[in-house]
C-alpha cells in the first residue's frame, strides 16, 4: 500500500488520538472506520508499532509511555470568538448551541450570540485541522466575569466552511456550519444566570476554544 506522507501523518494522529484517550483502545471510533479502509488502519498500526509508540498487549493494542510523552508535548490551539448579546435570545433549544454573524437572532432558540467576528470559515487553519482529527474540544463562554463549560468533539467529517455561523450539537450531525459534535451542552443546559445576560444587547460574550 502506497499512501503520501501527510496521509500516514493524518491516520497515525487519528489513531494515537483515540488510543490516548480513556476508551478502550482497541475500538476504532466509527468516523475513522467509514474514512479510512481496514488496510490503511493496519498498515497505520504496524507503522506506530515501529515506532515503539503502541504495543500488542492482551488482543489489542495499547499506547506505550513514549506516545502519552508525545501528546504531553503538542502546544494546545485556542482561538477566541466575539459575540454580542440581544433581547430576543431565548437560549432553549435542547439540541445545539449557535453563534451567529446576523443582527438578531432571528426566532432561532439555540442562538446564544449575535453579530460575532468568526464564522466556522473564518477559524485559523491550526484549529481546523485538530478538529478535523477527532479532538476534544473545550469550550467556555463568559460574560461579565461568569463562565459556563462545555465539551465537545471534532470530527474528520467536518467541512468548516460557512461563512456566517457556527454550530456545536450535541448530535453527531455534521453540515458547514458545524464546528464539534456531542457536546455535552445544549443552549438550555447554559447557566441561568448566564442566559439572562446573553438577553442585554451592551453585553460581549467570548467563546473560548482550547484543543
Amino acid at each position: 500500500m502506497r499512501l503520501s506522507s501527510n496521509e500516514k501523518r493524518v491516520i497515525e494522529l487519528l489513531v494515537l488520538n483515540h488510543m490516548t484517550r480513556k476508551e478502550d483502545a482497541r475500538v476504532i471510533p466509527e468516523d475513522i472506520r467509514t474514512k479510512f479502509t481496514p488496510e490503511m488502519i493496519q498498515f497505520t498500526l504496524t507503522e506506530l508499532e515501529t515506532k515503539g509508540l503502541i504495543k500488542f498487549i492482551d488482543g489489542g493494542y495499547a499506547p506505550t509511555k513514549k506516545a502519552q510523552e508525545l501528546f504531553k508535548k503538542i502546544e494546545v490551539e485556542k482561538e477566541e470568538i466575539i459575540a454580542w448579546g440581544h433581547p430576543n435570545i431565548t437560549a432553549k433549544n435542547k439540541t445545539k448551541i449557535k453563534i451567529t454573524k446576523e443582527n438578531e437572532p432571528l426566532n432561532d432558540d439555540s442562538i446564544i450570540g449575535v453579530k460575532a467576528n468568526k464564522s466556522c470559515n473564518d477559524l485559523k487553519s491550526k484549529i481546523k485541522e485538530r478538529l478535523k482529527l477527532s479532538q476534544n474540544v473545550k469550550i467556555t463562554i463568559s460574560v461579565d466575569g461568569l463562565e459556563d463549560k462545555i465539551v465537545a468533539f471534532g470530527s474528520p467529517a467536518l467541512e468548516l466552511t460557512d461563512g456566517k455561523d457556527i454550530v456545536i450539537k450535541k448530535s453527531d450531525a455534521v453540515d458547514s456550519k458545524t464546528l464539534a459534535i456531542l457536546s455535552d451542552k445544549s443552549a438550555c443546559d447554559l447557566k441561568e444566570e448566564i442566559t439572562k445576560k446573553l438577553k442585554n444587547k451592551n453585553k460581549k460574550i467570548k467563546i473560548s476554544l482550547e484543543i
